[in-house]
């Protein structure tokens, strides 16, 4: 009798799937609706085809300067929690970004951390702890820029008032430290699960408390939010509307908050409606503004794909059957046959179904077969 040893959350062949690209779908033509009413597309496309291609080139190579130093923060957060190279962390944000750009709602997120916990020996839940800190400092960082941007160009009315900032950071604070003190134990076996859970993502994210990974992540985080807004204002004066640094973190941070919104692949509708509004708002005519808008989308999008196709199916599909042939290699000529739980738990839902192929006939010593040995291995968080 075959069994399937490994199994893998699929995450994309939900059920829900088709309800959730409905949806998707749904919210991007609204958005696109919003974003383009009432434009010239012909204006538009006149505008960027007389756009000069230095400026186009210099934010590819912005782009993807950006990327490394991205996968760069990623390792730093990481290495701190377990032995892995820096290429596992860039391919882990290079195909999730793939997924997030091909997949509705943000699907790829789960996939950073399934690649890191199936190609090192991190723990899924500290993987996520290690993510929560990345974002963290991504949104800490921008916080930062936009409040400077804001009382240089005397937007500070914009914003919350002081006191309402200064006491959502301390509620943040105080709401934090409730959550590290919690016990990791309880004699109920479902809240054991949630406690040993919340734990193990505290230490994931345990590493923003090392100078060591402060010194470089924070920097970076910094760096990476300038690439952005160089971009934007590289396009802007390619096209004839300038744009100061300052404005153009303004864009970026609208951007940002009006990709969160789950949509279709790719972010589309969502990523225009927020640099348009952002941009019309600056003073930046609604033309030029969704020049603007179709080519920072596409200076992201077109290297994602490209990139995160490429990444998916040479370090990921790949080297996973590279694994499943060394492991039924090494059970056929019975240079073992003990196939640890682990072995198992690192290959994907898409191949895990080739390993019910393998041989199951080898006992050990003790007479109990692989299959109970897998079978009974304890599962890790």
């Amino acid at each position: 009798m075959k069994k399937r040893i490994s199994k893998i959350p699929k995450i994309f062949e939900s059920k829900a799937r088709p309800l959730i690209f409905f949806l998707g779908a749904c919210v991007s033509l609204a958005c696109l609706f919003f974003a383009f009413r009432k434009l010239n597309w012909m204006e538009i496309g006149r505008e960027i085809s007389s756009m000069n291609f230095w400026a186009l080139l210099g934010a590819l190579i912005l782009v993807n300067c950006h990327n490394f130093l991205l996968a760069g923060r990623w390792y730093f957060l990481l290495k701190p929690l377990g032995k892995l190279r820096y290429w596992n962390a860039f391919w882990s944000l290079r195909i999730s970004f793939f997924f997030n750009a091909s997949l509705p709602a943000r699907l790829g997120e789960p996939f950073r951390v399934f690649y890191i916990n199936r190609t090192t020996k991190i723990s899924a839940a500290r993987a996520v702890g290690a993510m929560g800190a990345d974002r963290f400092l991504d949104f800490i960082t921008l916080c930062v820029l936009l409040y400077i941007s804001a009382v240089v160009l005397g937007m500070r009315g914009t914003l919350p008032p002081t006191k309402t900032i200064m006491a959502a950071t301390a509620l943040f604070i105080a709401l934090f430290v409730l959550l590290t003190q919690l016990p990791k134990q309880s004699k109920w076996r479902w809240l054991n699960v949630v406690l040993q859970t919340r734990a193990k993502i505290f230490e994931g994210a345990s590493p923003l408390s090392k100078w060591k990974v402060l010194l470089p992540t924070v920097p970076i985080s910094f760096l990476g939010w300038f690439i952005e807004a160089l971009i934007v204002v590289a396009f802007a004066s390619a096209l004839g509307e300038p744009i100061s640094l300052f404005k153009a973190f303004m864009v970026v941070a609208a951007v940002t908050l009006a990709i969160s919104i789950p949509s279709s692949p790719g972010h589309i509708g969502t990523f225009e409606l927020g640099a348009i509004t952002m941009l019309s708002f600056l003073g930046v005519p609604r033309v030029s503004a969704a020049s603007i808008a179709i080519l920072y989308h596409m200076v992201q999008l077109i290297p994602t794909l490209l990139i995160g196709a490429y990444g998916y199916h040479f370090h990921f599909v790949q080297t996973e059957h590279r694994k499943v042939k060394t492991i039924k290699a090494k059970v056929a000529t019975g240079e073992t046959d003990v196939i640890s739980f682990d072995d198992y738990r690192m290959q994907s839902s898409a191949i895990s179904s080739e390993l019910t192929t393998i041989p199951f006939s080898h006992a050990n010593s003790s007479g109990s077969s692989t299959r109970e040995k897998v079978a009974n291995a304890p599962p890790s968080i």
